[in-house]
């Protein structure tokens, strides 16, 4: 078969390809907004029938629950990774100079924080314990190894105990936040995501000292 009779299949394919791939997209978008809307627990029937089509589709896209959660994280990290690095360019922009490692550690604190503050349903399901969970963790422990200074001695070892604290940390805030927008309290100060960024990178930099 010469070049000549192939372009067309090779054309098919591609607009094939562009088509499955677009179709996912649209897909983890509904989840998404889903997910935002009703919480952790939508099940892919939910999905399915959002869309508008089978859940026999959804699953040609996502295998199983675990394989949308880790797509659905992918998404959202690419989306921190934006904003973050907007941010530190307007810091930069602002300050006349590169940040500061505390300053940067701030920026991708803050970056993590609001993406769980701004849709707790969706930060729940991609943090729920399964492989979706760790392949999240990991991609965000890179992202911060890549922005700690030159010289940081193993920024690997140090970004993932930073993101398993700050992961948890976070979950304990939310739970806490939770359970006190359901039991009122007058006597229990309610801590802001300002304030819980300021303390982590506090405990993150400093430790305990005052």
């Amino acid at each position: 078969m010469n070049a000549t009779t192939q372009a067309p299949v090779d054309g098919r394919s591609a607009r094939w390809a562009q088509h499955r791939e677009e179709r996912r997209a649209a897909l983890l978008d509904v989840a998404r907004h889903l997910i935002h809307e009703r919480g952790p627990d939508v099940t892919m029937e939910d999905i399915a029938s959002a869309s508008g089509t089978s859940k026999s589709i959804v699953y040609r896209y996502f295998e199983d629950k675990a394989h949308l959660q880790r797509e659905l994280g992918r998404a959202i990290l690419a989306s921190m990774h934006r904003k973050l690095i907007a941010q530190l360019e307007e810091l930069e922009q602002r300050l006349g100079r590169e940040p500061e490692p505390a300053e940067r550690i701030h920026a991708m604190i803050f970056a993590y924080v609001e993406t769980a503050r701004r849709s707790p349903g969706v930060y729940r399901f991609i943090t729920r314990p399964s492989d979706g969970l760790n392949h999240f963790l990991e991609s965000i422990s890179r992202l911060v190894a890549s922005f700690l200074p030159d010289g940081t001695p193993a920024p690997q070892v140090w970004a993932h105990g930073a993101v398993g604290f700050v992961e948890s940390a976070v979950d304990t805030w939310m739970t806490a936040d939770e359970e006190s927008s359901r039991r009122p309290d007058p006597a229990t100060a309610r801590l802001t995501s300002d304030q819980l960024v300021t303390h982590l990178v506090t405990w993150l930099m400093k430790g305990l000292t005052p």
